[in-house]
């Protein structure tokens, strides 16, 4: 049996209102929990688009809301991101999960802000100061899939732009300008500026494939993390592209969290 729980308003933004769904499976012992970023692009996010069958595995999920580029440009959505963490750990006590096992994951742009999220713990310039502001937005472990660039200064590369020229172009609509006019914005929101041994399991997944972002940062990126003592695991996949068949990496997903969020303390 599993409690479903909708359009849950978890922030106020002079945009809008900013809401998630939450699903929390009903068992004996409060059960960790893995919050989703469904953004595409930083163009689009549906919460409703969420691979809800990870409480199929005992964990309680959450997928939420975030402001996208044609409404605010960065940090506007990592601060989103930190206030559902904060309030999901404010909340836990209230819905029956556990508010010192929080994980965070997503594909694309949602796993460049999980990835960013796992970093930067309560770095105050990302935080924001929206509601439970006292409450800590650090996460416990992080799955990104796909979600280069993690250092945007990758992409002030004049070959880069040119072989990922859409990406480049979501870069500059996040920023509100190029990386190479916006570096110091671009460097407060790469996760590469903020990572240390201090930050959280990580779990990275990148086709060889992938022709929409470079799986080569990816890798850099895996090799910073583990340069710094960072519990970081790399999946390639094989001739596969930017999506793929959840099933293929479900077990992976689901292990991952398993070790690093079930018998957390």
């Amino acid at each position: 049996m599993i409690s479903i729980f909708t359009d849950i308003p978890y922030e106020q933004t002079p945009q809008k209102v900013l809401r998630l769904d939450l699903r929390v499976p009903q068992n004996e012992q409060r059960l960790p929990l893995v919050m989703y970023i469904p953004l595409g692009g930083m163009r689009s996010c549906v919460k409703e688009n969420a691979p809800w069958w990870l409480t199929e595995s005992g964990f309680a999920m959450a997928s939420i809301e975030c402001r996208v580029s044609s409404e605010v440009t960065a940090p506007g959505p990592v601060h989103d991101c930190k206030a559902a963490v904060r309030w999901l750990r404010a909340h836990a006590g209230d819905y029956g999960y556990r508010a010192d096992a929080i994980g965070v994951w997503g594909h694309s742009a949602g796993g460049l802000l999980a990835a960013l999220l796992a970093t930067s713990g309560d770095v105050v310039e990302l935080d924001g100061k929206g509601i439970d502001a006292g409450v800590s937005s650090k996460v416990q472990a992080a799955c990104d899939q796909c979600g280069a660039p993690h250092d945007f200064a990758y992409f002030a590369r004049p070959e880069i732009k040119l072989r990922f020229a859409p990406v480049a172009e979501n870069l500059r609509l996040y920023l509100g300008g190029s990386v190479e006019e916006r570096m110091k914005l671009a460097r407060l929101v790469s996760p590469r500026t903020y990572v240390s041994r201090d930050g959280p399991p990580m779990l990275l997944i990148h086709g060889d494939a992938d022709a929409v972002v470079p799986v080569e940062e990816t890798i850099d990126f895996h090799k910073a993390l583990l340069t710094a003592g960072v519990d970081s695991t790399l999946q390639i996949l094989p001739g596969i592209g930017h999506s793929w068949d959840a099933a293929l990496t479900r077990s992976s997903v689901t292990s991952f969290f398993d070790r690093t969020l079930r018998h957390t303390v």
